[in-house]
């Protein structure tokens, strides 16, 4: 009997290849005609799976499809094996083997989940992922066949191929991003566009790109917009300048150059309410509008800290004030003294000396004005009672005070008139006038203050007007003391002792 001719299998395309089969390694000839039988069963399910099977699971998500792929790769190994027994040492190695290139099968799942789930890989690159997934169909084909260690290799082989497939798409993608990001600040729309929908064909639906999309097409808009900005600098417009820049804001927040030019017409703006609060400032000063003048120079400084224009202003207008306001207090000052106010002229003085107590002006007013009011109070006291200047004492008083009165000018027409009258006052006391003295040749008279005249029956002298006291003495009789005023045209002055004691 002829020995049997050995069966070849012919190998299935395993779950994620999608490629063609690779050669089948021959059955070994000695097995028995049933396990040719099984074998040729097992393929026949292996080949319905990869038909039926193995396109919806392709489409599966990154875990769905390692999952499917490990367990119907397991299922095949399982059938083919069979009842094959192996040594419990050689089955623990297999299971290593066949985890570790079951790894490597879940690494390369992901991957092509991220390429056919988040990349276009048809729209650039599918030449090259066919290749790989031929590279895969042949790691599919070495884990049916249990030959775990070469199908792990070729899955880190597809896998890394893969992966810089992805990283070559991930390379275009961030080049047309750079690319288009350039032309938008160069405002080239053209390009901006190209860029920005090569790197939309990379990877759909990206947001950036497709923001920068959108972004190019704002590009004529914004380039308007900016030229109409410019035009606005030029004619000093700086509403329409803020207007412009507003829309340009809002059109596209990330023009580039628009934080520099925002910045730029801050300070411009800056710049004219400085301006326009210190024009307004020194114009108030100038009127001696202080409060206005203040306002307005604190104004700029709050724009511009320590600004030396603004600062000067404010001293200035600090130091006006207080000029213009000790002028007020001096004019008070003589306008009551020529009032006769004198109290009232003090005062003045006095609040000009608070608030500077160098104001020459201020103390020497106070000091004339104390002298002044002292020369008053003394003339108004010999006014008051003249017949005091019949001392010799009060007389030389009056007279000094006569004397500094005269010194006195400018000090209104009351102190004028006053003075006149103190003058003529001290003129008339500085006249003696003739006093008639009557008595009885026995009384000794003594006039206070001019000496003893002793005693007569008639005795005439001339005395200052004013006021004198007479003392009359006689031995057995009571003193007699009399006050009397001598006056021009007096009649006799009799004086006599007479009540005895």
């Amino acid at each position: 009997m002829e020995p049997e001719r050995p069966i070849r299998i012919k190998p299935t395309a395993p779950p994620l290849s999608r490629g063609q089969p690779t050669k089948a390694r021959p059955s070994d000839e000695r097995n028995r005609r049933f396990r040719s039988l099984l074998v040729i069963l097992v393929a026949g399910v292996a080949v319905a799976f990869v038909f039926l099977v193995v396109p919806e699971v392709a489409r599966e998500r990154n875990d769905d499809i390692r999952a499917v792929r490990e367990a119907k790769l397991e299922t095949v190994v399982g059938e083919v094996e069979g009842p094959q027994k192996l040594a419990p040492y050689a089955n623990l190695e297999r299971e290593k083997a066949r985890e570790e290139a079951t790894s490597e099968l879940g690494s390369f799942v992901e991957l092509q989940a991220v390429l056919e789930e988040e990349m276009n890989i048809d729209a650039w690159g599918a030449r090259e992922y066919e290749q790989i997934k031929d590279l895969a169909t042949v790691a599919d084909q070495y884990f049916v066949e249990n030959e775990y260690p070469r199908a792990m290799e070729a899955y880190r082989t597809a896998t890394l191929e893969l992966q810089e497939l992805i990283n070559e798409g991930s390379a275009q993608y961030n080049k047309s991003i750079a690319a288009g990001q350039i032309a938008l600040d160069e405002r080239d729309e053209a390009v901006a566009t190209i860029a920005f929908q090569h790197a939309l064909t990379i990877i759909p639906d990206d947001p950036i790109a497709s923001n920068g999309r959108a972004r190019a097409a704002l590009l004529p808009r914004v380039s308007a917009l900016l030229r109409e900005f410019d035009r606005s600098l030029l004619r000093s417009d700086l509403v329409q300048a803020r207007s412009t820049l507003d829309e340009l804001q809002n059109l596209d927040p990330k023009t580039n150059s628009l934080p520099e030019t925002l910045i730029k017409l801050d300070d411009l703006e800056t710049d004219d309410r400085y301006n326009r609060f210190v024009s307004e400032a020194f114009a108030a000063l100038r009127n001696k509008q202080f409060d206005s003048a203040t306002l307005s120079f604190d104004q700029a400084l709050q724009l511009k800290p320590h600004d030396p224009v603004a600062s000067d202003g404010l001293n200035q207008t600090k130091q006006n004030r207080l000029l213009t306001r000790l002028d007020e207090l001096r004019s008070a000052a003589e306008l009551a003294t020529s009032e006769g106010r004198w109290i009232d002229a003090i005062a003045a003085y006095d609040q000009a000396l608070l608030l500077d107590r160098s104001v020459r002006y201020a103390r020497d007013g106070r000091e004339e004005l104390r002298t002044l009011i002292s020369i008053i109070e003394s003339m108004d006291k010999y006014l008051d009672d003249p017949n005091v200047l019949s001392s010799e004492e009060d007389f030389a008083q009056a007279t000094k005070f006569l004397s500094a009165a005269i010194e006195q000018i400018q000090r209104g027409p009351a102190f004028d008139a006053k003075r006149r009258a103190f003058q003529a006052l001290v003129e008339r006391a500085g006249k003696p006038l003739p006093l008639v003295l009557l008595s009885d040749n026995a009384t000794d008279v003594t006039i206070y203050r001019i000496g003893k005249l002793g005693t007569f029956d008639y005795h005439e002298l001339f005395l200052r007007p004013g006021r004198y006291t007479l003392l009359g003495s006689s031995d057995g009789c009571r003193d007699v003391r009399m006050t009397i005023v001598v006056e021009a045209s007096m009649a006799p002055i009799s004086i006599r002792c007479q009540e005895r004691i």
